[in-house]
């Protein structure tokens, strides 16, 4: 039950009366609100003469009619306004939050009294709109809320008066290169896409919008990234480490090499518990799992090593009742470069990212390791050994055939077999 301070914070009173029109004997209506000893007027787009006004109801009288409005069109206008500012008070009081009279006149002058043009202005308060409702009709998680949080704050940081009507090409493209001087293309390219779908939104709320924005279609150079895997003798060599038992660095392996024999993500990782895990009649462990990102239910046997690591950590008890001693992504990333570099893991991964036009080349040490080396681990494995790439994705819960293109080009196993192919058709002639 919440206490008696925390309910008076979102205690308010709305009165309604006529305020003077300067220069005509129009009267405007005027909303009142009183908050925790403050208040705030707000002024409407209603002009009534007094006689026209009942202030005891606080409403229109009946059989009065103002531009073709007849009273009842009237008073149900008047009505959403006062539905739309106890509302406010509601939504504050849902999500914790403190209300404050100025932003709630911003948001009711950007609702209500504003035209299409002028609305456009409000680009940054729609935007925190946009997130509130794909929070809610998409299921948006923490992850993607703060992807759009950071597109927000780079926008405010490159133009704080931003509005709809100055995204002309020649302004996208100095956000462009704005963006180019933290990111590469390819993450670019990605907040750029962020960007219009927070604009064909406002525009499908009939927001106006510079026509220049449609037509505006950068092109990028794309970077051509290796897939970051591991070979079995170098995974090998991270099973074989010798550690003292319990350590966090130990903890840490046995996690990275059951990731390694499972393409499980972190985030599948995170939630597994005992109970995804049971024998079959045929006394193999068989895991089942309804993934964290897609939603895809899974369930195959578990490779020998990944059930020798099962049975190591299923009979303890840790947060949550999780499988393992979960630690954040950042952390456990931290560790298993710890990790890499204990192994001895030499060599590096060679990629060449763009910076608008600028080609670089980033070399990255094997012994980085990250959570997701281990899925692309097993998915060069799988098909380095001849593995179905439909059975593959069915294992990892790829959606898309094509995205195995990339695994399929970094197997030397599967273009040395085309080369094969080509030098026995050349011994024959």
């Amino acid at each position: 039950m919440k206490d008696e301070n925390y309910s008076r914070i979102f205690i308010h009173n709305i009165n309604c009366s006529l305020v003077r029109s300067s220069g005509t004997d129009l009267h405007t209506l005027r909303l009142r609100v009183t908050h925790g000893g403050r208040r705030i007027d707000l002024r409407t787009r209603i002009r009534i003469t007094p006689q026209q006004w009942d202030s005891k109801r606080q409403r229109v009288k009946s059989n009065y009619s103002l531009n073709g409005h007849n009273s009842s069109d009237i008073n149900t206008v008047i009505d959403s306004y006062l539905l739309y500012i106890h509302n406010y008070f509601r939504d504050c009081e849902l999500a914790n939050r403190n209300p404050s009279l100025p932003d709630l006149r911003s948001k009711f002058n950007s609702c209500f009294k504003q035209t299409k043009e002028q609305r456009s202005s409000e680009f940054f308060l729609l935007f925190d709109e946009f997130i509130k409702e794909q929070c809610s009709v998409k299921g948006w998680g923490k992850d993607m809320v703060n992807v759009y949080n950071r597109l927000r704050d780079k926008l405010q940081k490159f133009n704080p008066d931003l509005t709809f009507l100055a995204l002309t090409t020649k302004n996208l493209e100095a956000f462009k290169v704005y963006l180019s001087r933290t990111m590469y293309n390819d993450a670019l390219k990605k907040n750029l896409a962020y960007l219009k779908s927070f604009v064909n939104w406002a525009k499908k709320k009939h927001y106006c919008v510079c026509e220049d924005y449609d037509s505006y279609l950068p092109k990028l150079p794309q970077a051509h990234i290796s897939v970051k895997y591991l070979t079995i003798d170098e995974i090998d060599r991270i099973y074989n480490l010798q550690l003292e038992l319990g350590s966090r660095l130990d903890q840490t392996r046995d996690m990275f090499i059951f990731q390694c024999y499972t393409a499980l993500r972190y985030s599948d990782l995170r939630q597994l518990r005992p109970d995804n895990i049971y024998i079959n009649d045929n006394g193999k462990y068989i895991i089942r799992l309804l993934t964290e990102k897609d939603d895809d239910a899974v369930t195959y046997p578990l490779a020998q090593r990944a059930a020798e690591i099962y049975q190591k950590y299923a009979k303890n008890i840790y947060d949550g009742g999780r499988l393992f001693p979960i630690l954040s992504n950042a952390k456990y990333n931290i560790h298993l470069k710890e990790l890499g570099k204990a192994a001895g893991l030499t060599g590096e991964w060679i990629d060449y990212e763009y910076r608008l036009t600028q080609k670089i080349e980033v070399r990255t040490p094997k012994c980085n390791l990250s959570t997701h080396t281990a899925r692309r681990t097993f998915i060069v494995s799988a098909i380095n050994e001849g593995v179905s790439t439909d059975l593959i994705r069915l294992i990892t819960s790829h959606s898309d055939l094509k995205a195995m293109d990339p695994y399929i080009e970094a197997t030397m196993k599967g273009t040395g077999s085309v080369i094969s192919a080509l030098d026995k058709t050349y011994s024959k002639s």
